[in-house]
Parts: C-alpha cells; structure tokens; sequence
C-alpha cells in the first residue's frame, strides 16, 4: 500500500524541482484516466519514449503527458534516464482498493472515472457495450462482481502477455440498487 504521509517527495527534474508531491500524484493517479492511458503507453510494441509521441499517439495534450510521466515517476512506475522515462520492472497498473474509504469519496471518484470512459465514446472509437436491469439479490451481485474482476484481470494477465497490443482500453463497471430505503 502506498503512504499518503511523503508531501515532501518532489521530483527533480533537469535542474529545476517538479511541484508535484507524492500526494498530488497519488491523487491524480487515482483519478485522472489520462495518467493510465501514458502508462499503458509503454505496453505498444511501436512505443516511443518522448512526451510529443505519446501526446501524437494518444490525442493528450503534451503538458498533461509530462505531468503523467512526472508523476508517474514520483510514484515509482517510471525511472527518468537522461531526459526519457521508462518503466520499472514488476510495476503494473495497481486496482485501486476501495475497501477502506468512504463511500462519498468512491461515488465520486467513479462518476468521474465513468464519465472519462465515456468521453473517449465516440462513433470512430472501437467500443464495447452492455446494459442489463433485473431483479436480483445480493448474492448474485457478488457473483457478477468477482466474475467482472476476474475477466477484468484475464484481460489484463493476457495484454501484459501479448507482445502485438494495438490499443488501449478504458474500462469501468457500475451496478447500482435502484430500490429506495433498503440497508447497504
């Protein structure tokens, strides 16, 4: 688990210090899906490691691709070597636990990761789409949920595998009771 108490933790970068702390990072990591997307970057067998590559490549703007791999270097994904960033070994994507938080703080931070998927929705987009609405029972959610995390982690196991990867995904999954007045 990552400590949220390194505030002080800044980046050095040429000769002049990055504002950001590993609290910034670690906020930003959690919540902006554009950091995911330049990690990930780093997953495509034409990848280059230049901020302007990754910005052509992705459609993100340049400054938001340095913040992304500045960040990401303050967290300990990335190394920064003579100007470029590369990957540290054995560091992947981390699902972020929500076991601990409140539930205020959750709600949030998925509505705005959701509404980051669905912006990238678009009719060129490769997309992939379900809705479903049935009566069920707790039981059953938990069911769907642990099957959607492990094919969220299938799919994951297998790109990190797969040395061809030509995309990169966003994902998000909600259920939500829509019953009123019941107990969590």
């Amino acid at each position: 688990m990552l400590e949220q108490n390194t505030q002080s933790q800044q980046l050095a970068t040429g000769a002049s210090l990055s504002p950001i702390s590993y609290a910034d990072a670690i906020e930003n990591y959690r919540k902006n899906s554009s950091w995911w997307v330049v990690f990930s970057a780093f997953d495509l067998p034409d990848f280059q490691s230049s901020p302007l590559w990754i910005s052509q490549k992705t459609k993100i703007p340049v400054d938001v691709v340095v913040e992304a791999l500045e960040g990401l270097a303050v967290l300990g994904y990335l190394n920064k070597e003579q100007g470029a960033f590369y990957p540290v070994k054995g560091k992947d994507f981390v699902k972020m636990d929500v076991t601990n938080r409140k539930k205020a703080e959750v709600l949030e931070e998925h509505s705005l990761i959701a509404t980051q998927v669905l912006s990238e929705m678009h009719e060129n987009a490769l997309i992939a789409v379900d809705h479903r609405c049935f009566a069920s029972n707790v039981e059953t959610l938990k069911e769907l949920y642990s099957d959607i995390a492990k094919a969220f982690e299938k799919a994951y196991k297998s790109s990190q595998a797969n040395k061809n990867n030509d995309r990169i995904l966003k994902m998000t999954f909600s259920a939500v009771d829509v019953l009123q007045g019941r107990d969590q």
